[in-house]
């Protein structure tokens, strides 16, 4: 990185003195030492004070040799020019020490920034994940203490209570999974795809999420002549399942449309209920972290990983509100070989 910089410096004194060449007919020698400061403070704005220093030197060299009479040699026929170049030499540094203190400055700020930025967002995911989490395991809780208070052979009531710690429980299972995708994908993992059935993809989801489903009509249009494309089944079947989980949290009872179309540049998959839609300032902010669109429970990180993920893949995602009422998720996925 440092070699680079010293080559960067080279590079832009070649330029200057080129620069120089050709204005030296209409312009004073004197205003021919801007153009080499000029050169510094480009060198210097780089961040690195050996390359600017280099720069420094490196300008008053060709200043001299290519200018300076007797021009092409190093020797100076005019003490006046040696004062030229230690006037031209001590702004040089000067321009090259205060770009370097506003460059280190401005990083130092930036990251400061990111800093706070990603305090507030532990915060956020503290903050949220600790009440989501809070009520599968308040349920939890209760129902095995009510088990175990309960006399033998409870019957029933046993049974449900066996199968709301089972739910609760996969609630859970769904966060957790949520919470170390999104880990995974911040931190630059690899995506395992393959050429793949979307169609397969969104069955898989639909079986996960078939206890949520119960008593819901979903209908699906997929047709047979689907393209396969590149995916990493694991992570796009978590797309569609937090798809699902957000129309069942916004529209309960409401039916649920899935489809799939070939689009000349890949594949297009649509989630379409019958809920109350959204508001045009939530369109966009939907796909943000943490951020709800209503008061459905939930930790704002479902759709931020349906986002995060699909634009891995090198696709798009988007809401819409349906015509006739309810919201539309679109996305769509390139065409493309597996890697």
């Amino acid at each position: 990185m440092m070699v680079q910089g010293y080559a960067v410096a080279a590079a832009v004194a070649a330029l200057c003195t080129a620069a120089c060449f050709a204005l030296f007919e209409v312009l004073a020698l004197n205003d021919l030492v801007m153009v080499y400061l000029l050169g510094t403070l480009v060198v210097a704005l780089r961040g690195r004070r050996g390359p600017a220093l280099f720069s420094s030197l490196l300008g008053v060299a060709c200043f001299n040799f290519f200018f300076v009479p007797p021009r092409f040699t190093l020797h100076v026929e005019h003490s006046q020019y040696v004062v030229t170049f230690v006037v031209m030499f001590a702004v040089a540094l000067i321009i090259s020490h205060l770009a370097v203190r506003v460059r280190t400055q401005a990083e130092a700020a930036k990251r400061a920034e990111v800093v706070a930025e990603t305090e507030r967002l532990r915060s956020s995911l503290l903050s949220a994940v600790s009440h989501e989490l809070r009520t599968p395991l308040a349920a939890i809780i209760g129902s095995a203490s009510t088990l175990l208070q309960a006399p033998p052979g409870g019957g029933a009531s046993s049974k449900d209570l066996l199968v709301n710690i089972r739910d609760e429980a996969d609630r859970l299972t769904r966060l957790v999974h949520n919470l170390i995708e999104t880990t995974r994908l911040e931190s630059g993992a690899a995506l395992k795809k393959e050429l793949y059935p979307i169609e397969d993809v969104i069955g898989t989801a639909l079986e996960r999420t078939e206890k949520l489903l119960a008593g819901r009509f979903v209908g699906t249009d997929l047709p047979e002549n689907l393209p396969l494309v590149p995916v990493d089944p694991v992570l796009m079947e978590l797309v569609f399942v937090n798809l699902i989980e957000n129309a069942v949290r916004h529209a309960p009872d409401a039916p649920l449309d899935i489809s799939a179309r070939e689009r000349m540049d890949g594949l297009e998959v649509s989630f379409a209920d019958r809920g109350p839609g959204l508001k045009p300032d939530e369109l966009e902010r939907v796909f943000e972290k943490f951020y709800r669109a209503s008061a459905a429970p939930g930790a704002g990180l479902g759709l931020a990983i349906c986002k995060a993920v699909v634009e891995a893949h090198g696709g798009t995602i988007r809401a819409e509100n349906r015509p006739g009422g309810g919201a539309i998720f679109l996305l769509t996925l390139p065409r493309g070989n597996a890697r």
